[in-house]
């Protein structure tokens, strides 16, 4: 009976917080479009700060509170009621996915390919939520089916948001800014979930790191957006992929970062060939 009890908690939850986002997402399509405005310069550099540039952060810190609601329903929630912090690495990815969402919906123009992309958004976060809501316990059966398919979305995820940022003609700062976050929210939730819990915040801060650097460096070639993309996050993949490496460096544990290279690469060429 409590399982039951619980279980229709979490359904009406996850209606609740879909539905609310999915109202904050719509009320994008109803603002005008702002204006550019002169903005303060900082040591050379010019900051243009507007509330529209302020709506991701703000629905991401929404989508974050409403998954410590939602994942206080599970049956397991004793265990996490002395320790709230550690449903922490469960909130990431919702948040990331809801931040790339609205930044994408406030790029993107009001017609038919807007609605696409909210319909999208708002899919794949309830995917989200339902997979980190069954990998809250470790040890249950159906995390190692679930992990990959949240890295699996992690990384698609983060090759949308390099692609979009690299159509955006945003200014060096600001995208090198965004991407760290995001390369950050990414790496961690990764090494986590490879990890079981045991990862280290040095390696994912040295992945987030090296991924900005990379994105850095690339943003001055002449690369088209989806080849800027599939770099930045086939980097960051390779990364997380090495970082979790333990004991000896045999052959069989180099196998997957190879293949995603190997991949890499043969997406790179078919790419510029098109």
């Amino acid at each position: 009976m409590n399982d039951q009890n619980s279980e229709n908690r979490y359904l009406n939850r996850l209606s609740i917080l879909l539905a609310t986002l999915a109202t904050f997402f719509i009320t994008l399509y109803l603002m005008p479009d702002e204006t550019v405005k002169p903005g303060s310069s900082i040591l050379g550099f010019t900051l243009r700060i507007s509330p529209l540039s302020l709506v991701p952060l703000m629905l991401m810190l929404l989508c974050a509170g409403g998954s410590f609601w939602l994942f206080a329903t599970h049956p397991d929630r004793d265990k996490f009621k002395s320790t709230p912090w550690s449903l922490t690495p469960h909130v990431v990815l919702p948040s990331l996915a809801t931040m790339i969402t609205s930044t994408m919906l406030t790029q993107l123009g009001k017609n038919l390919a807007w609605w696409a992309a909210l319909s999208f958004g708002l899919i794949i976060i309830g995917i989200i939520l339902i997979a980190e809501y069954h990998v809250l316990t470790p040890g249950d059966e159906s995390y190692r089916v679930v992990a990959p398919v949240l890295i699996s979305l992690a990384f698609g995820l983060f090759l949308a948001f390099t692609i979009s940022l690299a159509t955006s003609q945003l200014r060096l700062y600001t995208l090198i800014a965004l991407i760290l976050i995001a390369a950050g929210f990414v790496s961690f939730r990764t090494v986590h979930l490879r990890t079981m819990g045991t990862g280290g915040i040095a390696k994912v801060f040295f992945c987030g790191l090296l991924c900005t650097e990379m994105a850095a460096s690339f943003h001055y070639l002449f690369l088209k957006p989806v080849q800027y993309g599939l770099l930045i996050s086939g980097g960051l993949y390779v990364l997380t992929s090495l970082v979790v490496i333990e004991g000896p460096m045999t052959f069989r544990k180099w196998i997957e970062p190879l293949v995603m290279t190997a991949l890499l690469a043969i997406l790179l060429v078919a790419v510029s060939l098109s």
